[in-house]
């Protein structure tokens, strides 16, 4: 799920395509499409979502789903578009080159998206589910606004922001079903937020071709605390993950930065083992 704010810099970074070659630059290898078309992000907030339904049972059905995928996605393509009215920068990370040389085919994707989201949100999903949205989406919307409109370049809060919209996302549909939702949801949404905005951050640090000497330490911190309270498949999915975000930034460099940021996002997908 990696970031979507642009580096720049005058030598070529890891992970990124230099600006002389971004006219003649092949397209990305196959493996790379899910990012490149930001539907990696949907597929890991669905995931979670189920994932959510199937540890504390409720109510979830298929338009639910498709509003999140669909509003996740729509994020994602916003943000890109809105970073490339910036300058282009000297050295830039496939997703951006790609979004760049492609923006008619992202502003497409966009307009059928957020098309298909409104319908389906309109007729087919909850009153109460709908009104939480609204709130959350004029979030989204200032968001959107504040960090990528005007070039705010607080890293750290943007990624512990984004964090919270992603994670409030997959949580939305549960959290407006349950009786006590603070008592029974409140830990596993703090978790999955730490390790989702530790997994934002180093992609973003990995991307400037630096390392995040601390990452690990946080994720440490989860896995211990996830063997502690050992409760439930949700904290324990929660555990591997950041166990993984942890060794990812334990290596360094030992790995390449863009093999690190696909196996940062494939280390979210660790529900699909419980």
């Amino acid at each position: 799920m990696p970031g979507s704010q642009r580096k720049s810099g005058r030598n070529q970074t890891v992970g990124t395509v230099p600006l002389d070659q971004m006219e003649k630059s092949a397209q990305p290898p196959v493996w790379l499409w899910p990012n490149v078309l930001a539907l990696d992000a949907p597929l890991i907030a669905l995931v979670w979502q189920d994932f959510l339904a199937r540890c504390y049972p409720g109510a979830l059905d298929v338009s639910e789903r498709a509003v999140l995928g669909l509003t996740v996605w729509c994020i994602y393509l916003a943000d890109r578009l809105l970073d490339l009215r910036n300058p282009r920068a000297v050295a830039e990370t496939p997703r951006h080159l790609f979004s760049r040389q492609h923006q008619t085919l992202n502003r497409s994707l966009l307009a059928v998206a957020l098309f298909a989201d409104l319908v389906i949100a309109s007729f087919f999903l909850q009153a109460a589910v709908v009104r939480y949205g609204l709130f959350m989406a004029g979030g989204v919307c200032v968001y959107l606004a504040k960090f990528s409109l005007t070039g705010v370049a607080a890293m750290v809060w943007k990624k512990a922001t984004a964090a919270c919209f992603f994670t409030a996302g997959i949580f939305l549909v549960s959290w407006t079903t349950h009786a006590d939702p603070v008592r029974i949801l409140g830990l596993p949404a703090v978790a999955l937020w730490a390790v989702l905005m530790t997994n934002l951050l180093s992609v973003e640090i990995w991307d400037m071709d630096k390392t995040f000497a601390q990452g690990w330490l946080p994720m440490a911190g989860m896995v211990a605390a996830g063997l502690a309270l050992h409760q439930s498949h949700w904290l324990r999915a929660v555990t591997l993950s950041a166990a993984c975000l942890g060794a990812l930034n334990l290596s360094g460099r030992r790995i390449p930065a863009a093999g690190r940021c696909l196996l940062a996002d494939a280390a979210l997908l660790s529900p699909l083992l419980f």
